[in-house]
């Protein structure tokens, strides 16, 4: 198997502390401030710690999100484009707003008929990804593996997230690998729990989270760099609306053909991109981490995909070197790892103010191509006592279990923990 080459430059945004905040790292890299937008950061790769007791990996069991993509939906692009083109159909944009209508017009011709496609860099992360998964793993990936699947949702993003990642092994182990994006596996890849999802819909909750959205700004100032009429804005547009708009396409510009020639960020100050993101960031864990009103109910809905990783990992024990990919969206990816408490990330709080302080970012936890590895350890088929690594994209991360061999956990201890988690959630 070939080497790995390339040269492997940590960026900052990765390196979590709360002596450098995000407020700092604006003059870094902007592009951190996408969020969830944000494209995959080429990791550090420090070696890992090393197993006690010559243990050795003998199978993984992988969460992945999909690659860089384009947005979603044509309202997306269409929705701020359409604002300034009405303003400038009767002459109300000043230069600055009649440049950046020309901006966006490109920008939408670029993701014209691509929404929520993987775009080229979102291929080039996920072969990547794939290789030096390989590449640090020889002991799973090889010719006496036993099996080597993968499982995808539908959607056409994370089934080809499955195809890229999976071609890519292949070609450097020769292993056949199994893949399947039937509905049969959605009920735990992307599970949906309506009396769960509702409650996001409580009020206090909601007035607490729009009167965080509030202080974050109101968009006057861009407005008025954009509009020559400030009587036309009052009477015709959501300025808030839309520099949540603009700033949603600034983020995902990185990830595709436009990256480095085309941008949105001049468009707002230091001080309102960091407002933003926070807003941003805040909104993502409001809706699928753990804010203390919601009782850890949106979190609970992944419980059925843990409980398939309680399967996997059964299933790996009695078994030669297997891996298990599973390929998801956002909406599952975050909880997990909120329900998993990986890193802290399942803090409980109603502070939303104080997201960024406590460790939870968006952009550490959930880029685009996130993934979250489970790696198990033994000496022997013979040996019972397997121990267990967790990568949270591809950085050695913590669980909330007590353990005497960081940072590894025994699996033992990895059931019994999680197992009382998911009890009130299955009842």
């Amino acid at each position: 198997m070939r080497g790995f080459r390339a040269i492997l430059i940590p960026l900052i945004c990765t390196i979590p502390t709360l002596l450098f905040s995000s407020w700092d790292r604006l003059s870094e890299d902007t592009d951190c401030y996408a969020g969830c937008e944000m494209a995959y950061p080429r990791p550090s790769l420090r070696p890992l710690t090393s197993a006690p007791q010559d243990k050795k990996p003998f199978a993984m069991i992988h969460y992945g999100r999909h690659g860089s993509s384009y947005l979603s939906k044509p309202s997306d692009y269409d929705a701020p484009y359409n604002v300034l083109a009405s303003a400038d159909s009767i002459g109300k944009l000043t230069p600055l707003g009649r440049d950046v209508l020309t901006r966006l017009k490109q920008i939408r011709n670029d993701a014209y008929n691509h929404w929520g496609e993987l775009t080229d860099l979102g291929v080039s992360q996920l072969r990547e990804i794939a290789w030096r998964m390989a590449e640090r793993f020889p002991e799973i990936f090889c010719q006496d593996a036993y099996h080597l699947g993968a499982r995808s949702l539908r959607n056409t993003r994370s089934l080809l997230s499955m195809e890229y990642t999976m071609n890519q092994i292949v070609k450097f182990t020769r292993i056949r690998v199994y893949r399947n994006a039937s509905e049969e596996f959605s009920y735990y890849l992307n599970h949906q729990d309506v009396s769960r999802l509702a409650v996001r819909g409580d009020s206090a909750a909601l007035q607490a989270y729009d009167a965080f959205a509030r202080n974050c700004g109101d968009g006057s100032r861009l407005a008025q760099s954009l509009f020559s009429d400030m009587d036309y804005v009052r009477a015709h547009v959501d300025v808030m609306t839309l520099s949540d708009q603009l700033f949603k396409v600034a983020g995902n510009i990185q990830n595709t053909r436009l990256a480095g020639t085309v941008t949105l960020y001049d468009l707002f100050t230091k001080d309102e991109i960091y407002r933003h993101w926070k807003k941003q960031n805040a909104w993502w864990y409001f809706n699928y981490g753990g804010y203390v009103h919601h009782a850890k109910k949106k979190q609970a809905l992944q419980h059925q995909l843990l409980r398939n990783c309680f399967y996997c990992a059964d299933t790996a024990v009695k078994t030669k070197p297997t891996a298990i990919f599973h390929f998801v969206d956002e909406t599952t990816f975050i909880p997990f790892v909120c329900l998993l408490g990986v890193n802290g990330y399942g803090l409980a709080t109603d502070h939303l103010e104080s997201l960024e302080q406590k460790g939870w970012i968006d952009y550490q936890l959930c880029p685009m191509g996130a993934n979250l590895q489970f790696i198990l350890y033994r000496r022997n088929p013979d040996d019972k006592d397997v121990l267990m690594k967790v990568l949270l994209n591809e950085e050695e991360a913590t669980l909330p279990l007590p353990t005497d061999v960081a940072p590894y956990y025994h699996l033992s201890d990895f059931y019994s923990y999680y197992q009382k988690i998911l009890e009130p959630y299955e009842k």
